[in-house]
């Protein structure tokens, strides 16, 4: 005869849910702790302590348990979501907290946050919905779905002492990586995971506006006064944060290139040295792409597409990369014959592009060709059979 369990502490902190594991195993007819170990392929010692209340047992261990004793992985997931709350990222103050809780099955949307805290609370709180995964998991599978995304950047872009609001690539990757982690354990599907994240994207812009609140009133002799003080001390150069050189005089392929570039860096809405630093560019090669006096690499192409498309919320789209791909050769074509050898790099840009059409040409001329086959199979009927 097995031994009967220890009873729980009413005052253990997770006794509320030890006694719903509990409960579940004897719906199920209450079997002994060795046949849940070679159900659920956990040792008897984990399996019996996650029924204790001492501490909350990892969603694996939740799940093993309770689909061993019959019991529903959504169901329990999100009771093992209630349970984990308390000891989890803290509570939500504010209206921020009116959104998330209860909980269910329904991703966290930060549609009331007002406030970066707020704001930041409910990533804390997807992060909590996903099944709460480490920093490198979700370092991971960010980096799976084609993003850079350090643990380092992650936690502090989660830190309950961060007072200011997250990048929009940082946050849009975060939230498709939690995404892919719950859409992984079945918790939401693909097509219910993409207006999730554009939700979020949505709201990071609404945030971001109200943080960008207008500056105080100054009254008339007080701006005098400091405008005096100023021109008597030193006059100041204008900031060149946000302003571009203006397109030169460069052949008219080198231009289009030139306009196509800037019209996508002005949806980005950041300063020119931002950017760079973010991508690790010369501030001053930088302002040459966009004045057209100098022709970028190919990868610079992919880089500004994938930040466009994502400040709007969007999957990079791939004809906007080939129209600006077929620009990008086509300035680099047109470009004067100088007396020295063209550069290896835009050479290989050039190889790597012909390369590219060869390849598009060849799958239309395939696919052509089965088609004609296909026709032709249709117009000849079935071969009756020869004699023997």
């Amino acid at each position: 005869m097995a031994r009967p369990e220890n009873p729980i502490d009413p005052t253990a902190p997770y006794a509320t849910f030890a006694r719903q594991l509990r409960k579940l195993r004897q719906s199920s007819g209450s079997p002994t702790y060795t046949t849940l170990a070679r159900r659920a392929k956990y040792s008897v010692s984990a399996l019996s302590q996650a029924a204790a209340g001492r501490k909350l047992p990892s969603l694996e261990l939740t799940l093993a348990y309770a689909t061993a004793c019959g019991g529903g992985r959504e169901h329990w997931t999100e009771q093992w979501l209630i349970a984990q709350h308390p000891a989890g990222p803290g509570p939500l103050d504010g209206p921020a907290a009116a959104e998330v809780r209860p909980w269910s099955t329904e991703p966290p949307v930060p549609a009331l946050a007002g406030t970066p805290q707020e704001f930041i609370a409910c990533l804390r709180e997807l992060k909590l919905w996903a099944g709460n995964p480490s920093l490198s998991r979700l370092e991971a599978v960010a980096f799976g779905r084609g993003f850079r995304l350090p643990r380092s950047t992650i936690g502090d872009a989660l830190s309950r002492s961060r007072a200011s609001l997250p990048n929009a690539f940082v946050v849009r990757s975060l939230v498709l990586a939690c995404l892919t982690v719950a859409q992984r354990q079945s918790r939401i599907h693909a097509e219910e995971a993409r207006p999730v994240a554009e939700a979020w994207q949505e709201h990071w812009l609404r945030v971001h506006r109200n943080c960008q609140r207008p500056p105080r009133p100054v009254s008339a002799p007080a701006a005098s006064r400091v405008l005096a003080e100023t021109v008597q001390t030193v006059v100041l150069p204008p900031r060149q944060d946000h302003a571009l050189n203006p397109i030169g005089e460069v052949p008219h392929e080198q231009r289009l290139l030139a306009q196509a570039l800037r019209e996508l860096f002005d949806k980005l809405g950041v300063s020119l040295r931002r950017f760079a630093a973010r991508h690790h560019v010369n501030p001053s090669t930088l302002s040459r792409y966009l004045s057209g006096s100098r022709i970028p690499p190919r990868d610079f192409l992919r880089v500004l597409v994938r930040e466009a498309s994502l400040c709007r919320g969007q999957e990079p789209a791939p004809e906007a990369l080939r129209r600006l791909q077929a620009l990008h050769l086509a300035a680099l074509r047109a470009r004067p014959t100088l007396p020295a050898p063209l550069p290896e790099a835009d050479r290989l840009d050039e190889l790597r592009q012909a390369l590219d059409d060869a390849h598009a040409q060849l799958r239309r001329s395939i696919e052509l060709e089965a088609a004609l086959k296909a026709q032709l199979r249709e117009l000849q009927g079935p071969r009756s059979p020869q004699p023997a």
